[in-house]
């Protein structure tokens, strides 16, 4: 039986079914071979292990009702992942012939629930920076000054994970789905990290690094906040202080689509005022200010007829 915690041996009450137990473990070296990440395949365990619990009755006895019965209960994005999982599952048993029909077949895709969420503000912020607990003002600075995820805090290692560049220090970041991406170190935080010992940023209490609880919950503590509340007020600072440059936030959130990206920028109400009054000038040509010309030493403004204005 595969095992998600070096430290942790002991959950029995996480475990699937006997009936299911080679299956599943014989499934997760097959997400091991196709290159899921760690983090996926622990997530998919967990996953498959409650819906054997849940059903009660061998691979090959479940049905559309078990299934649809299991996800009525989960909130849209458990049900979307729980759903994936069996279908996946299924569709490698059936490959296996340890079953004959996947359940999830006729149950469509759950859509993507589109969720507001907290930005950290300012003050919690700089609560976070002073609090006399290392970790948690290093991990604060990641989150706020980075936009790194919280697992993506704990993989750091000092010892392979900065590069000194013509442009200055630069931190590799190990993120979803075995992606990699670098970002600019901030002056601030560089200070802070020339500081630590090389090695695990965040080091286990035997070996490693730590747990993502680890990180999250001195997040909490200092800034009254979760840990993704930060990643928010990154994208959001980023983006309005880049120019607006969502493609430039997402590039450095690690995200896949720009879409995702949205739904962690904030609306500024002040910005909406601006555009709002904009609209009420009847006059055919705008004028975009220097400010939007980067890079340039020329100050000038740039007329724009929006009589000529199309769409496609």
């Amino acid at each position: 039986m595969k095992y998600w915690s070096e430290t942790r041996r002991n959950c029995r009450h996480a475990e699937p079914l006997d009936c299911w137990r080679e299956p599943v473990d014989q499934w997760l070296d097959y997400l091991d071979v196709i290159g899921r990440s760690r983090e996926t395949q622990r997530t998919r365990w967990y996953q498959i292990c409650e819906f054997s619990r849940f059903v009660g009755k061998g691979i090959p006895d479940v049905t559309e009702d078990d299934l649809v019965v299991c996800l009525a209960r989960l909130n849209t994005e458990s049900r979307r992942g729980m759903r994936s999982c069996i279908k996946t599952f299924y569709d490698w048993c059936i490959r296996h012939d340890l079953a004959e029909y996947n359940p999830a077949v006729g149950i469509p895709a759950v859509r993507t629930e589109i969720r507001g969420g907290l930005i950290c503000p300012e003050d919690a912020v700089a609560r976070g920076l002073s609090d006399q607990d290392e970790y948690a003002s290093m991990a604060v600075m990641l989150g706020a000054f980075c936009g790194l995820r919280r697992i993506e805090m704990t993989r750091i290692n000092l010892a392979s994970d900065l590069e000194e560049t013509p442009n200055g220090l630069e931190l590799i970041i190990h993120g979803k789905g075995n992606r990699e991406r670098k970002l600019p170190v901030p002056q601030r935080l560089a200070v802070k990290l020339s500081e630590r010992p090389q090695g695990w940023l965040f080091p286990g209490d035997v070996h490693g690094h730590c747990g993502v609880d680890f990180v999250a919950k001195r997040i909490k503590k200092a800034t009254g906040f979760p840990s993704h509340a930060l990643r928010r007020r990154f994208a959001t600072v980023a983006y309005y202080r880049s120019g607006c440059n969502i493609i430039l936030v997402s590039k450095m959130l690690g995200h896949a689509n720009i879409g995702t990206t949205m739904h962690y920028i904030g609306l500024v109400q002040d910005e909406m005022r601006n555009a709002i009054e904009a609209t009420t000038r009847t006059d055919p040509t705008i004028l975009l200010s220097p400010t939007a010309f980067r890079g340039s030493t020329d100050v000038f403004d740039v007329p724009y007829d929006l009589t000529t204005a199309r769409i496609g």
